[in-house]
């Protein structure tokens, strides 16, 4: 299959936190952009309002406090938030407009219909909360100029090897999580050689780490020293061993990449339209 003419951007705002740019449409994913969200604490300065302005809507994962905080969702007043539909019914009721999604269901994002999101499944049930839903789930999000699958949190599953296939096209990028707020991983999460394993089994030809480096608990001890700066380097190195077709994107909180034009992988690139 011939180079794809790829035109897509990311930028990655800290933790979870991402804007996907696609020609003219920008998606906002698990917004955090306050500088602190209790009771956790960022490291580094709050997201600029110019990286998050103008963004076309919304995807969220779940509802942990480090993906979905409430003061910076209803910052997005009029941008729709596509989520699980409890997570949806939950937001409405705390005044943020929250649309439902079912998994696999493809809808057409802003005025122009240019790009499109569907829910994908996500295995993270081992901190369940009594206060909010716990619906988790992941996103892949496609136009004409490429496809992003964005992981939110989740373990190995194999259903995410069928992920270009639901998608109708190679993954051009992969957000996947390769750490957390501490230094130690629940169950429901991946680190970094997870993650690579994650990139191969989609056959991604890009990928950015995300989920590590930003936010920490100030009440947890800081053992081992530079806990915070592993995770990256080290899926770097884990995805040059176990998926050497997939580019490492390097970015730092606030920094823009663009992806690579080329093929990810076998298939034709979508066209747009219903599926």
């Amino acid at each position: 299959m011939p180079g794809r003419d790829v035109r897509l951007e990311l930028t990655w705002l800290g933790h979870s936190t991402t804007v996907i740019s696609l020609d003219q449409d920008r998606v906002l994913t698990d917004p955090i952009l306050r500088r602190h969200n209790p009771p956790l604490r960022r490291r580094g300065p709050a997201p600029a309002p110019s990286a998050w302005a103008d963004v076309t809507a919304v995807v969220l994962s779940h509802l942990h406090h480090d993906h979905a905080d409430l003061p910076s969702l209803r910052r997005l007043a009029g941008v729709p938030v596509y989520t699980a539909p409890a997570n949806a019914a939950w937001l409405r009721r705390h005044g943020v407009e929250g649309i439902g999604l079912e998994e696999g269901e493809w809808v057409p994002l802003g005025d122009e219909g240019r790009i499109e999101v569907a829910l994908v499944p996500a295995v993270h049930g081992s901190r369940p909360m009594p206060h909010r839903p716990n619906a988790a789930n992941g996103y892949l999000v496609r136009s004409a100029s490429g496809t992003v699958w964005f992981a939110g949190d989740t373990s190995l599953y194999d259903g995410i090897a069928d992920l270009p296939r639901l998608a109708g096209t190679p993954i051009d990028l992969a957000l996947v999580p390769v750490g957390g707020w501490g230094a130690r991983l629940s169950k429901g999460h991946m680190g970094p050689r997870e993650a690579a394993q994650a990139c191969a089994m989609t056959q991604a030809h890009a990928a950015v780490p995300v989920h590590w480096g930003t936010l920490y608990a100030p009440w947890l001890p800081d053992i081992p020293r530079g806990w915070m700066d592993r995770p990256g380097p080290l899926f770097e190195a884990a995805l040059h061993e176990t998926a050497p077709d997939c580019t490492f994107l390097r970015t730092a909180p606030g920094g823009t990449v663009r992806v690579p034009a080329g093929s990810s992988g076998a298939g034709s690139p979508w066209t747009g339209g219903p599926r």
